[in-house]
């Protein structure tokens, strides 16, 4: 699927960080309405320029037997901000939307493992396969895509650290990786570290555990520690992407309010 349109906030309005969760819900149908100002919030900072976050995680509860079920290829779930209202459920699916006349440009990814806050919900990190990656990126009919051919828009965590076992490393809570940034860096002559990446089309982007960061094919998989799936607890894995979209051109809303109908004074 892909956004039907998108609801525009202005850094003054700005209270929270946002999270890519829209708001094209039919609240007592729960089907889609394609309301012309709803959609993903976005920040007009910039005239004329949509900046997107959009945030969301991936749940982690099964143990290692399942990691290979469960923990290879991964959706993203969209929290929604309604907490307290179920006809405003979480989205499954990370999407970002662009097209051939306002393609998004993306300009960062990041990947982080949750460390908690000691409330007794989450777990301590998560575990894999010794060489395994956890990777954050496009999806590519059903399969990750190399890091290095597009280093802005993928993002990988790596891990040293021994796990449960002589085979196992272990992903620590608050671990985190960053893509590239398309930004301008004086080292010798200017270089850019990364270009945006441009997107045409709706494109889904997934949590991978896979070999290497440039592997193509999901393999492995994250888990958690026997004791932390006998108490209940998860481990969150964390994702980010933050892009720009050209604003749309005006629209009758936009002069409605100033078209000639004064009253005389």
């Amino acid at each position: 699927m892909t956004y039907l349109s998108t609801k525009k906030i202005y850094p003054g309005n700005w209270v929270e960080a946002l999270n890519g969760w829209y708001k094209n819900i039919d609240t007592t149908g729960g089907t889609t309405v394609n309301a012309s100002k709803d959609g993903p919030t976005a920040v007009l900072a910039i005239p004329g320029w949509r900046y997107f976050q959009q945030r969301g995680y991936v749940p982690v509860t099964w143990a290692s037997g399942s990691a290979t079920t469960y923990g290879q290829t991964m959706s993203v779930i969209i929290p929604s901000p309604y907490r307290q209202d179920d006809t405003r459920p979480d989205i499954t699916g990370m999407v970002i939307s662009g097209d051939t006349v306002q393609s998004a440009y993306i300009y960062r990814t990041a990947i982080s493992v949750a460390s908690g806050w000691g409330d007794g919900r989450s777990a301590s990190g998560v575990y894999a396969t010794t060489g395994t990656v956890i990777a954050f990126g496009r999806d590519n009919a059903g399969s990750p895509v190399a890091a290095s051919g597009e280093p802005v828009a993928a993002a990988y965590l790596a891990s040293t650290v021994s796990g449960d076992a002589s085979t196992k490393i272990f992903f620590s809570g608050a671990s985190q990786a960053f893509s590239s940034t398309p930004l301008l860096i004086t080292s010798g002559t200017p270089t850019v570290t990364g270009a945006y990446k441009t997107l045409t089309t709706g494109t889904t982007f997934k949590v991978y555990a896979k070999g290497s960061a440039d592997g193509t094919s999901a393999t492995g998989g994250v888990y958690l520690s026997d004791a932390d799936v006998a108490a209940g607890l998860t481990g969150y894995i964390l994702v980010e992407a933050c892009y720009i979209v050209p604003d749309t051109a005006p629209d009758y809303s936009d002069i409605e309010a100033y078209l000639p109908n004064r009253t005389v004074s």
